[in-house]
C-alpha cells in the first residue's frame, strides 16, 4: 500500500494488477479480499483480478467477482460513477477461456478489462482485444 499511496500523493492514477489472485484466492479468500481492500482504501482506481495461470473458468469468476464486490463494497461496472473505484480482469489464456473468463467478470461487475492485440503474451497469450 505505500507505493499506492505515495503514487496518488503524486497526483499518479493508480492500478494495480493482482497477479495470480485467482491462485491466491483458493488458498485463502480472507487474505486476499484484504489485499484488495487495503489497495482501494490506498487509492487504486482499479485492481485489476489476474488469471495468471489461465486456469479459471467462467462460472467460478462470477462467484468469486461478485463476492469480492460485495465484500469490498463496489458498485456493478454498470453502475459505476466517474471516480468510482472498480475491479478489473486480466485473463491468460492458457485453458482457451479467457475471453470467456473476462466477458463472466464483467456480467459479474468489473469494468475494466486488460487484454493485447491478437492475443499475445506468455505463455500460450491473453485476451485476444
Amino acid at each position: 500500500t505505500d507505493t499506492v499511496t505515495f503514487l496518488v500523493g503524486e497526483g499518479r492514477r493508480v492500478v494495480v494488477d493482482a497477479e495470480h489472485f485467482f491462485d491466491g484466492y483458493r488458498h485463502d479468500p480472507a487474505f486476499t479480499r484484504s489485499a484488495v481492500q487495503a489497495a482501494f482504501e490506498a487509492g487504486a482506481e482499479v485492481v485489476a483480478l489476474c488469471d495468471t495461470n489461465g486456469g479459471m473458468l467462467p462460472t467460478w469468476v462470477v462467484e468469486v467477482v461478485e463476492e469480492l464486490r460485495d465484500a469490498v463494497g463496489l458498485p456493478h461496472g454498470r453502475d459505476a460513477l466517474p471516480g468510482d473505484a472498480l475491479l478489473g480482469m486480466h485473463a491468460h489464456n492458457d485453458s482457451g477461456c479467457a475471453v470467456a473468463n473476462t466477458l463472466a467478470a464483467v456480467e459479474a461487475g468489473a469494468a475494466h478489462v486488460q487484454g493485447t492485440v491478437n492475443g499475445y503474451g506468455e505463455p500460450t497469450g491473453n485476451l485476444d482485444l
